[in-house]
């Protein structure tokens, strides 16, 4: 009996320990101004001030998932805390600073390329001042702004705040 106790308060503190020391998601970071967003400060953002890989998985979209064009036949989904916090949102539109990371991965499941959208007051008004991007695996930028694919894409919910992998004030799982 002696050792059950001494093996299960060994299993709580090894797991105690463990946490305490998994990453976790940089917060209280300013969220970007108009004046400084661009491809490269956001790579920044997600790679150097942050790891986007710190940020939760889009709830109920966790681990490799399939995918589709132009992201690749699977992808990996994480939003910053800023977004998953305010989940579910009754009006369907994300805060300013909210940061949405995708990537995009072969049919191997190896990363191709990190594609993110970041919400930035006064960007693109016109299409809910989201800021895409798109990086190879180094962080080299590929695309970024309002590129009229990943524009004309999204528009198709932009009732959902041009987010497309599900309804913003759907019930968190």
């Amino acid at each position: 009996m002696k050792r059950i106790v001494i093996l299960c308060c060994t299993a709580l503190l090894l797991m105690v320990l463990f946490n305490a020391c998994k990453k976790k998601e940089v917060t209280g970071l300013p969220v970007f101004t108009l004046d400084e967003i661009s491809g490269e400060r956001l790579w920044n953002r997600i790679a150097v001030e942050t790891d986007y890989k710190t940020y939760r998985y889009w709830p109920g979209h966790e681990g490799v998932q399939p995918g589709q064009s132009p992201h690749g036949i699977f992808h990996r989904v994480f939003a910053n805390s800023m977004l998953v916090d305010s989940l579910p949102i009754q009006d369907r539109k994300a805060p300013y600073g909210a940061i949405i990371v995708k990537e995009n991965l072969s049919i191997d499941k190896e990363l191709n390329q990190i594609t993110v959208m970041a919400k930035v007051e006064g960007f693109d008004p016109e299409h809910n001042d989201w800021f895409y991007a798109a990086f190879d695996k180094g962080g080299n930028v590929l695309a970024e702004g309002a590129p009229d694919g990943c524009v004309n894409c999204h528009t198709g919910m932009r009732d959902n705040d041009y987010i497309i992998i599900q309804a913003l004030d759907k019930p968190l799982p």
